[in-house]
């Protein structure tokens, strides 16, 4: 049993340096036949915040991509809209119904500005929105909400409007859960706060390199080996 210790540790460490993989995604199951085109649908020039509850949350995520899903409102679009967005994440103790009119008071003080570009591509139903941010956001629960900031400028939907789906539409109010809230406006410091409403969210994380994998299966593969021959040994 003693000669089992140095194989279960390294087993351990190998394992330890592959980042968990878990995508998490907050909002399911949408609205059915509606959605939300604020902030990335439609000719949108302002800012825009989301937040959603920790609760969502299983434990700590390194955040590598934004993604928003089409599924429930065709509106015949053709084309991503055409602009710049620039996109910050950050830990906020503002929860769905506490969001503030003033941005800047939703804003937690790891703020990191992880996309600044053009989302401008084709477009059909059905489509999802993948944003790989530039720079990936390690998010932990524990210490508060998450908050997503978008401000977009110069604007514009040539190809049509975007309905991305949402969670929360509740009779004609936006108020229709507890994990997610959001406040928006055209321009100007502060604006409308919707409590318990936001975009269907997915939020996606590392997944192992090949070559991690590869190290992974030549070590235990390299184990095994070694304790057969140790167990078997006459």
């Amino acid at each position: 049993m003693k000669r089992l210790l140095p194989m279960l540790i390294i087993c351990v460490w190998l394992m330890s340096v592959i980042p968990a993989a878990a995508d998490v995604t907050v909002g399911l199951p949408a609205d059915s036949n509606i959605g939300n085109c604020f902030p990335f649908g439609c000719g949108y020039l302002g800012e825009y915040q989301q937040v959603y509850t920790h609760s969502q949350f299983p434990g700590t995520i390194t955040i590598t991509n934004l993604e928003f899903f089409n599924t429930q409102s065709n509106d015949g679009a053709t084309a991503m809209n055409s602009g710049n967005w620039a996109i910050s994440l950050s830990t906020t103790s503002a929860d769905w119904n506490t969001l503030s009119g003033d941005f800047s008071l939703n804003i937690g003080t790891d703020n990191t500005q992880v996309f600044n570009g053009n989302l401008s591509q084709p477009w059909a139903f059905g489509n999802t929105l993948v944003i790989s941010l530039s720079t990936p956001f390690t998010y932990d629960p524990s210490k508060g909400n998450l908050l997503m900031d978008v401000i977009a400028t110069d604007t514009s939907s040539p190809g049509g409007d975007i309905f991305f789906d949402n969670n929360g539409y509740n009779n004609g109010n936006f108020n229709g859960n507890t994990i997610m809230g959001r406040v928006f406006a055209f321009g100007g410091p502060s604006g409308w706060v919707d409590s318990g409403c936001g975009l269907v969210t997915e939020f996606s994380t590392p997944v192992p390199e090949p070559a991690t994998m590869l190290l992974l299966g030549s070590g235990l593969l390299g184990l095994a080996g070694y304790g057969r021959k140790k167990f078997f040994k006459k």
